[in-house]
């Protein structure tokens, strides 16, 4: 017999911490955002959650004879429905996390899910809608019970934003590259070639302690100049996210963090925010200067990204969730993901439920068609305006944004990390033969010997070669 127990404080849970990183990681899926750390940084920064909603920890650990078998990270959040108090039960990590989900051994998932869902039924007079966000075919919250398909209960799913994996199957950068479609090989080759054709271009990439906050200084000043910097998402809504990520940059976190940033004559330009746990490495934040958006700086990062997943030896490279038009050019395996929304029939969301059933019915139903061909977020804030015919010129860089990007570019290199230059890079890309320039062996930004032989292959003595993990226990990329 299972027991589940619901926890609502991580203080409380915390003799359970090994067991739950011990059994994410012998699950099906073991992922850094269902690890006790990344709880821990998620809940310190509740800020992400609208203060309205009052949130609460609810914690399942379900028990067989004392011992963890399973769990399940949910929040409790208080609204104004209708004019009246209601709760909502979700995950704990929704839209924060890749397809948030139960977590339990192979075997005994069946046992887990049946466990936990009687509990949640259990207490169901404490909530008005559980929803369980991006969920694909495999989840191991399906199917639903039979006490959901009652009349007790309203049953609805929506569709989510498809999550984006690169399943690394190449060698080499240059093997990846052949095998992208011809259109997607000439555009990737032609903006390398404008952007390196603009100035000087170099970048800096590191995962070491010490190096990554003048390194997050960088990237941040990235997006001040970005399209995101107009969103809730942004680091420049307030200190909230730039403390969540920082959170996500301790040591005590089992994701290992790496930040890139690509420089133009001394000025960051884009900016690449990656996690490295077990056989993945997660792309978690991505941002370009949208003053030099004629370059494509993004696809430069993005491809910085492609060459640590295949170097650094990871099994796959995770994109998240949406934009599956662009993430399916680099070879992404789109996944279909949708939310599921289980209403107490008669409660204050079930009954704004059915007034927008009903005024989708009357007013005509949301359009559906393809996958957009681009970003709606960008284009919402972008709107329709004429292109600018001065947008090809080179944009203005004031010399007090050159000094302090300078101060912070010394900061960096004095650390441990990757210092790509110009020719250096032209090095590591896939067509450097259609790029004239010398290109020198690349080299560590330290000359020290690295703390270990085994080092990531290619930035370390000839024919070494490591696993990943130990290059990050040395915090050098």
């Amino acid at each position: 017999m299972i027991e589940v127990r619901c926890f609502h404080s991580l203080v409380d849970a915390q003799p359970f911490r090994d067991a739950m990183d011990a059994l994410n990681l012998a699950s099906a899926r073991p992922d850094p955002f269902s690890t006790f750390e990344f709880y821990a940084n998620h809940l310190r920064n509740a800020a992400l959650i609208p203060a309205a909603a009052q949130p609460r920890l609810w914690l399942l650990l379900a028990f067989s004879e004392d011992q963890l078998v399973g769990y399940l990270a949910l929040k409790l959040c208080r609204f104004r429905v209708l004019g009246l108090d209601a709760a909502k039960l979700d995950l704990l990590t929704a839209h924060k996390a890749d397809r948030p989900h139960l977590v339990a051994e192979g075997d005994k998932v069946a046992a887990v899910r049946a466990a936990i869902y009687d509990y949640i039924l259990g207490r169901r007079k404490e909530w008005s809608l559980l929803e369980f966000q991006q969920q694909d075919a495999a989840s191991a919250l399906l199917p639903l019970p039979l006490q959901m398909t009652s009349r007790v209960y309203s049953v609805q799913q929506w569709p989510n934003m498809d999550n984006g994996t690169i399943a690394i199957r190449w060698q080499s950068l240059a093997a990846y590259f052949a095998a992208l479609s011809k259109k997607s090989r000439s555009n990737v080759s032609r903006q390398m070639r404008t952007l390196l054709a603009a100035g000087d271009v170099q970048v800096l990439t590191s995962s070491d302690a010490q190096t990554l906050p003048p390194l997050f200084e960088l990237y941040r000043s990235v997006e001040a100049n970005s399209w995101k910097a107009q969103t809730d998402a942004a680091f420049a809504s307030g200190n909230r996210w730039i403390e969540y990520y920082r959170g996500l940059m301790d040591r005590r976190q089992p994701m290992r963090v790496a930040i890139h940033v690509l420089l133009l004559d001394g000025v960051p330009i884009a900016g690449l925010i990656t996690g490295a746990f077990g056989k993945g490495l997660y792309a978690l934040h991505i941002v370009y200067d949208e003053r030099f958006s004629r370059l494509a700086p993004g696809s430069a990062i993005l491809l910085m990204g492609m060459r640590l997943a295949i170097e650094g030896g990871y099994g796959f490279f995770n994109l998240l969730q949406g934009f599956g038009y662009y993430k399916a050019r680099w070879l992404a395996q789109m996944t279909e993901t949708q939310s599921l929304q289980i209403y107490r029939v008669g409660t204050p969301f079930y009954w704004r439920r059915v007034l927008g059933d009903a005024k989708r019915r009357w007013f005509g139903r949301a359009v559906t068609g393809p996958p957009p061909l681009a970003n709606p977020s960008r284009r919402a804030i972008a709107g329709d305006e004429p292109a600018d015919p001065l947008a090809s010129r080179p944009p203005v860089v004031s010399p007090e944004e050159h000094a302090h990007c300078a101060a912070l570019i010394a900061q960096v290199k004095r650390g441990h990390g990757e210092f790509l230059s110009s020719p250096q890079l032209v090095a590591a890309l896939p067509f450097a033969a259609a790029i004239p320039t010398a290109a020198p062996k690349i080299q560590r930004m330290t000359s020290e010997a690295p703390a270990s032989p085994r080092a990531w292959n290619g930035y370390c003595a000839p024919g070494t070669v490591v696993r990943p993990e130990s290059v990050l226990d040395q915090g050098v990329l």
